[in-house]
């Protein structure tokens, strides 16, 4: 009896050791996963500092401006360019701060019901260009201000170029169009004559279509707005492209509903949408199809023009409104880089938007809207 006693205290020391080493075990892993927890939580720790410490470094060498307010439009945080600049200091509410009204109704953006919540716009203040940029956060709003004004005296000073080269080539290129009239064999015309007034003609186009640029973009070409019906209006013009359109084989249909009515420029917004029309045609292979579309839009009408052509490289589609940018889709093909800039000012002289929308191989959209006629 005392044997099998002592028998079965040695198993359960035996249990209890085993036991206990166990438990030891299970210990050390979980000290060692506790140290490993430790190291990443110190890692993650020092690269969040290092991140704070970069974007801090970011927001106060840049150049742009950068201010935090809350919901009263006080000033929470501003970087040093506002402060230096602005005169922003925390504490102050940003018409406090900079005196500045126009600044202050840049507040609060508009609404993500109504939009994206951001607004992107530029102003002129203290005698210089800027691009404002407000947003929302948690805490209240968020503006940035970059000053742009060497940007826009470049642009100025490139339009003024243009104008006045534009302007000197006018008059001889008219003398070279007469004198040509004057000097010209009777018909028919050899091919030589053919291509030389065609393009003298194509130069002296151009040179107009550049004066007509140049005064767009300063303002100075006066807007004679009226109240144009839509359908009749796009069905017009694409009746006007029908040789074109019907000599590539082309296919167009139009969606226009009835009782659209724009306020327009009658000239100026045909000028618009026969370039995105030419646009379409050009690049449209034969038997393709081209659709032109329109839907109200609030405020506005918008109106779509999309073709079946080899489309737009995503990396052009931010330059194709610049003047004279002539990219892939262009390359073996006539245009002067003009009708994409001439739409887009046409559209914006209307306080309207053009945009482009495109996949390689799957055509393109271009898309504007005009201010729309309501009744009440």
């Amino acid at each position: 009896m005392l044997e099998i006693s002592l028998a079965s205290l040695a198993l359960l020391a035996l249990l209890a050791l085993g036991g206990l080493g166990f438990v030891y075990r299970r210990w050390q892993r979980a000290e060692t996963a506790l140290r490993e927890a430790r190291w990443r939580l110190q890692e993650e720790t020092t690269e969040a500092l290092r991140f704070r410490a970069d974007l801090e470094a970011l927001a106060q060498g840049g150049t742009e401006a950068l201010l935090l307010l809350d919901r009263e439009r006080r000033i929470r945080w501003a970087n040093r360019p506002a402060m230096e600049r602005l005169g922003a200091r925390p504490g102050r509410t940003l018409l406090e701060a900079t005196q500045s009204p126009e600044l202050d109704a840049l507040i609060p953006p508009p609404a993500p019901s109504e939009g994206e919540g951001i607004s992107i716009q530029e102003l002129r203040w203290r005698g210089r260009w800027w691009q404002a940029t407000a947003w929302e956060w948690p805490g209240g709003y968020g503006l940035a201000l970059l000053d742009i004004t060497q940007q826009r005296e470049a642009e100025r000073a490139r339009r003024e170029l243009t104008a006045n080269v534009a302007h000197d080539l006018r008059t001889p290129l008219t003398t070279i169009r007469l004198l040509l009239d004057e000097l010209r064999p009777p018909d028919p015309l050899p091919p030589p004559w053919q291509r030389l007034i065609g393009e003298v003609d194509r130069l002296i186009r151009l040179v107009h279509t550049l004066l007509d640029l140049a005064r767009l973009e300063a303002g100075e070409w006066p807007m004679a707005y009226e109240a144009l019906e839509v359908s009749a209006w796009v069905r017009g013009e694409v009746e006007r492209f029908a040789p074109l359109y019907q000599a590539r084989g082309l296919k167009v249909t139009l969606e226009i509903p009835e009782g659209l009515r724009v306020w327009a420029d009658p000239g100026w917004a045909s000028r618009a949408l026969g370039n995105l029309l030419d646009n379409a045609i050009r690049f449209t292979p034969p038997g393709g199809e081209i659709r032109v579309r329109a839907w109200p839009e609030g405020e506005w009408v918008a109106i779509e023009v999309a073709d079946t052509g080899p489309g737009i490289p995503p990396e052009e589609l931010p330059r194709i409104f610049e003047r004279f940018y002539r990219g892939e889709r262009h390359r073996g093909g006539g245009g002067s880089g003009l009708g994409l800039a001439i739409a887009r000012h046409a559209v914006e002289a209307h306080g309207g938007r053009i945009q482009a929308f495109s996949e390689p191989g799957r055509g393109a959209r271009f898309v504007f809207t005009l201010p729309a006629v309501t009744d009440s």
